[in-house]
């Protein structure tokens, strides 16, 4: 059960920094407030994550890499650069979520 509130925090964290990054290009008021909501329901949904005993460690983990990798994947939708470092720090962040996982 606490995998699915994972799941919940990971997806609304990646549409609360979609609209970070579209805030830093339009400025407007509504992407702001959007980003702030979105982040106020994925942080909820750790919450009741850590609610059904999910291991903070390996959750918390299991989030930084893979907000991580949505954001770069965000990033390079909005034109950002992706280096030969910045690749081989993706790769080594999915085989450690592979490795967190199984």
């Amino acid at each position: 059960m606490w995998a699915l509130y994972l799941l919940g925090l990971i997806i609304f964290e990646a549409i609360a920094d979609i609209f970070v990054k579209q805030h830093s290009i339009t400025k407007t008021w509504q992407t702001f407030v959007i980003a702030i909501l979105c982040y106020v329901i994925a942080n909820i949904s750790w919450l009741i994550s850590m609610r059904y005993n999910s291991q903070l460690g390996i959750g918390a983990n299991i989030f930084s890499v893979s907000t991580g990798i949505l954001a770069v994947a965000i990033g390079c939708f909005y034109g950002e650069v992706l280096t030969t470092k910045h690749i081989i720090g993706i790769v080594l962040g999915v085989i450690s979520l592979i490795l967190l996982v199984s």
